[in-house]
């Protein structure tokens, strides 16, 4: 009883104190990270369980003794059920927990417009490995709760986890909150629901400058259930996700030398170029994926995962997305340039709608050795056909069309030492014609204290995304055509598990590459560049361990000869130093210090109507690194963290950009605890 109480209490709290708060997204790689550092790993990870199995047993024998906790918890994502059933202990460490703004993930940092919730961009050279119809409004999908998002639980209790982050003092500038609650009906069946509010006021130059409005305000939420029959021959997933973002664009602030002019002016009070632009983008989507094995099975780890010799499945989701740009009165700072639809500059009422309805069906036969090892001297074959049916409005554009995919994939494993994957995708009818994106990748495993080497490549052939094609809006107006675009990559990785490395070089050859350039009215236009374009990329990770001392490394080596048109810093790097220490014996600390660098680069500015950076100008600032102090630890079922972000703010600058004209945070403490409920 007292448990529901304070669930009840904090969530009154939050809504009433925090208002507009959202989830913290873990970092790409997470399920990796865990197998490589053991919670997962093939062989330990097997151990684990049957330790976790046995000492369930022995509890459930003492009911009244029993207490549940994490280990009766396990979950799963749908790219981990597409052949068997790969579950993951449930992560109750700190690790990264303090790390939870997703435009700062130190391995995937974004350039951005200075707010948690606004418009951003990769900040490293990431390109998309994706084919088929693109819309092109890709500046909030950090933030959007999708359908592979979704984690299935298997859960033996019930569970509920609470998140928030808050300022620890001063203006309550960035608030996140979100809820997690799951439990299994039956042991077979698990259900679920989760919800999640992201707040963000402005640091600079509030919309009329007024300082409490919220400039960001995203609302995530998710419905979820997994299903697999007794037999285990039989699997279903079905989700539902909402998401409603909104975000005001305050056009960047009119002083350009906030930085090295001293004002009275509070930051939040500097005057903005616009007032009450706004964007309100919607993304909800339907989703049901089915398996059924057919044919004999193998049983394996005590019946509790089952290898199937043939597997089929069916896919349907239907997505709808809309995007709103609103704009009361004219602007004056001459920011919007046209008027194409409201011809009286009273207003900007913007929107684009799509509708998508995908339906997928595969099927799968494997064919193994005599051995039961798990995924060992095996071969599997998918082959699988989807059909995408659109339809799209823009103002007076109106159109429907749709695309038919052929999928295959062949994975072949020599031995538990060696494997050699092909993945390949083309669009053989409809709008998107000709699109392809062929992937092969082999991963050789030394030892353990020598490590893997794994080699990748991939050829893709996409059309354009419709934002450079086609714009029917109250400020841009274009009605052009481009060359599809090419992309080949290879690549070499060498890892070492067991000792915290990871080096990877990576080679991309680019032809007919879209971007957004200064047009005759210095305004955004789209550009397709003629000549071919070189990149080399090379990262490092390495994390070093001394005693109670941990160092983790990240850097980046970029070169191009297109940094301009690019805009990518030729060097980045990530640094984390801390200490870990037991205080009472049960509060485990670690305390230390993140520090982030990057080299200049062509900084791009941000045209706020269709939320597209462009490139105007060589516009380049002085970069210096960026430190943030933080402590996290954990008691009993809480995780709590305290950090300071950009402490150094006035050592070497009195602040910095990513993007031309916005401003990045200044320093400010923030704090923030998650709370694990267990029955």
């Amino acid at each position: 009883m007292k448990k529901y109480f304070l669930i009840l209490t904090l969530c009154f709290f939050a809504s009433q104190t925090f208002a507009q708060l959202q989830r913290r997204i873990p970092q790409d790689g997470e399920f990796e990270r865990q197998q490589r550092e053991g919670n997962n790993s093939d062989e330990e990870g097997e151990r684990g369980e049957e330790n976790i199995d046995s000492l369930r047993a022995k509890l459930d024998s003492k009911r009244d003794s029993v207490v549940y906790n994490a280990t009766y918890i396990k979950y799963t994502k749908a790219e981990f059920l597409t052949d068997s059933n790969r579950l993951f202990l449930l992560d109750t460490s700190t690790n990264d927990f303090h790390r939870y703004r997703i435009l700062d993930l130190p391995e995937h940092p974004t350039m951005n417009l200075g707010l948690n919730g606004l418009s951003y961009r990769n900040l490293l050279f990431e390109p998309a490995k994706t084919i088929g119809f693109d819309v092109g409004y890709h500046y909030y999908d950090r933030y959007l709760l999708k359908p592979e998002d979704i984690k299935y639980y298997q859960a033996r209790t019930q569970y509920t986890e609470l998140y928030f982050e808050n300022p620890a003092f001063g203006r309550a500038t960035e608030q996140q909150f979100h809820v997690i609650h799951t439990q299994n009906v039956k042991p077979n069946w698990n259900v679920g629901a989760s919800f999640a509010k992201l707040g963000s006021r402005a640091y600079y130059g509030a919309p009329n400058r007024r300082a409490d409005a919220l400039v960001a305000n995203h609302l995530n939420a998710s419905l979820w259930s997994w299903y697999q029959s007794p037999n285990k021959r039989y699997t279903m997933l079905a989700n539902a996700t909402f998401n409603n973002l909104k975000g005001y664009e305050n056009g960047s602030i009119l002083n350009d030398s906030v930085f090295t002019v001293s004002t009275r002016v509070d930051p939040e009070y500097e005057a903005a170029r616009l007032n009450t632009a706004k964007h309100n983008n919607r993304n909800n989507t339907l989703y049901l994926q089915q398996y059924f094995n057919i044919g004999k099975q193998k049983s394996i780890d005590s019946n509790s995962t089952v290898l199937p010799t043939q597997r089929v499945g069916y896919k349907i989701a239907y997505n709808t997305q809309k995007y709103f740009f609103q704009n009361d009165g004219y602007d004056a700072s001459g920011l919007l340039k046209h008027y194409y639809i409201y011809t009286d500059s009273s207003k900007t009422a913007d929107s684009t709608y799509l509708k998508h309805l995908n339906n997928e069906f595969s099927y799968s036969f494997y064919l193994r050795g005599k051995s039961l090892s798990f995924l060992r001297n095996e071969l599997k074959v998918t082959a699988g056909i989807a059909h995408d049916y659109y339809t799209y409005q823009q103002y007076n554009f109106d159109t429907s069309f749709q695309n038919i995919t052929l999928k295959g994939d062949a994975e072949y494993s020599f031995s538990d030492k060696a494997n050699l994957n092909v993945n390949i995708q083309q669009i053989v009818q409809g709008r998107n014609f000709g699109d392809f994106l062929y992937q092969a990748s082999s991963e050789i495993k030394l030892g353990n204290r020598i490590g893997s080497v794994l080699l990748e490549a991939y050829s893709q052939n996409q059309s354009p995304s419709l934002v450079y094609e086609r714009q029917v809006t109250n400020h841009y107006l274009w009605n052009l055509s481009f060359n599809k675009i090419k992309t080949q990559n290879l690549s070499f990785s060498y890892l070492i598990p067991k000792y915290h490395f990871a080096a990877k070089a990576s080679y991309y050859l680019l032809n007919n590459y879209l971007y957004f350039s200064e047009g005759t009215d210095g305004d955004a236009y789209p550009t397709q560049v003629a000549s071919n374009i070189n990149l080399l990329k090379l990262s490092l990770r390495k994390d070093f361990k001394f005693g109670k001392f941990t160092s983790e490394n990240f850097l980046v080596y970029q070169k191009t000869d297109f940094e301009s048109v690019l805009m990518t810093p030729e060097v980045y790097t990530f640094h984390s130093f801390y200490i870990h220490q037991d205080f009472f014996k049960v509060l485990k600390t670690e305390f230390g210090f993140d520090l982030r660098y990057f080299s200049n680069y062509n900084a791009p500015s941000y045209a706020p109507a269709i939320g597209q950076f462009y490139r105007k100008g060589d516009v380049k600032f002085d970069t210096y690194p960026v430190v943030d102090v933080w402590i996290r630890t954990n008691w009993k079922r809480a995780n709590l963290f305290l950090r300071y972000d950009y402490i150094n703010e006035g050592l070497f600058s009195k602040g910095y950009y990513t993007v031309n004209r916005y401003p990045m945070p200044y320093r400010l403490a923030k704090f923030g605890v998650r709370w694990n409920f267990y029955d």
